[in-house]
């Protein structure tokens, strides 16, 4: 078996399993094809949940605007990684109250993660009257002049520390 052909079947097989324990944990990862949408989605419970919240995900798997809820609060999470060369995702869409958005560097399993509500949005557009409602999600809204890097929080983490924060 070649180098490809190895790396293929290990994927292929992660793959796999990462299905067989989404099955089992739909709580945290039940949705559509799009793993990493679905792993973005986890970091936000797991964030959400250290600040004593208790997020669900929806029960849709193409809901619109939002990803989680809690009680009024819809969720809307935002997943970079480091492979997206231009650090550009999808447009920010209705319905919304909260943008989680995380940029994962795939390499070192860095990530920052950045949490801004309606009402913080709404007020950063009132200073910056040309920032569009519904804008595309970029990596550098997490930097200090960026949206939420300047009107929302921004937190620097690794998932290996995540990893020992849940045991």
């Amino acid at each position: 078996m070649s180098e490809i052909d190895n790396a293929v079947k290990s994927y292929l097989e992660a793959r796999r399993a990462f299905f067989a324990i989404a099955q089992k944990n739909p709580d945290e990862l039940k949705g559509n094809d799009n793993i990493v949408g679905r792993i973005g989605e986890y970091l936000a419970i797991s964030y959400l949940r250290s600040l004593s919240r208790r997020p669900k995900k929806v029960g849709s798997n193409s809901q619109k605007g939002h990803d989680l809820v809690e009680g009024m609060a819809q969720i809307s999470v935002k997943l970079l990684t480091s492979e997206n060369i231009k650090g550009r995702g999808l447009r920010l869409t209705e319905p919304w109250t909260e943008l989680v958005l995380i940029n994962l560097d795939t390499g070192s399993l860095e990530y920052k993660i950045g949490h801004i509500s309606k009402a913080e949005f709404e007020a950063a557009r009132l200073e910056n009257p040309t920032w569009s409602a519904t804008p595309i999600v970029k990596k550098t809204m997490l930097g200090p002049k960026g949206l939420i890097g300047k009107y929302g929080k921004v937190l620097s983490r690794c998932f290996e520390d995540h990893v020992q924060q849940a045991r």
